[in-house]
């Protein structure tokens, strides 16, 4: 494979990637007022065993800066729906948990759901044609 055939390949897939995400993320909005970091949040809570998930842990997992989780966390405890809350860690007072409410695991449930769906509509054998690497030396 040539050197501008990989390169070229790499901006397809990307472009793909992109497009699958932006997709994901405008379903999510319209059905359930979700932005996409916001469902990862919820996905990671969800999964964690507990059902809770330590600030600092999902900053990392989410890659997102402490300021934007917390405003992204500040907006996600809004009483009208509030999806998650925070709770003091028993252990470390410093840290700080996050909760899902009863109504975050049931839009996060429903979410997960609408996700699978969409996933299933995206074609993984063209991106993992996208995505070969021939080391041969051009």
């Amino acid at each position: 494979m040539k050197k501008q055939q990989k390169i070229d390949n790499w901006v397809q897939l990307t472009k793909y990637v992109h497009y699958i995400e932006t997709m994901i993320e405008k379903n999510l909005k319209e059905t359930y007022n979700l932005s996409l970091k916001e469902f990862y949040v919820l996905y990671e809570i969800y999964k964690a065993k507990g059902k809770k998930y330590k600030i600092n842990d999902l900053i990392k997992i989410v890659d997102l800066s402490q300021s934007a989780m917390s405003r992204l966390i500040t907006r996600m405890e809004k009483p009208t729906q509030a999806l998650v809350f925070r709770q003091e860690c028993v252990e470390d007072h410093r840290a700080m948990y996050i909760y899902l409410t009863d109504a975050g695991l049931e839009i996060t449930e429903q979410a997960l759901d609408t996700y699978e769906n969409l996933i299933d509509k995206v074609s993984f054998t063209n991106i993992r044609k996208l995505s070969q690497i021939d080391d041969e030396k051009n």
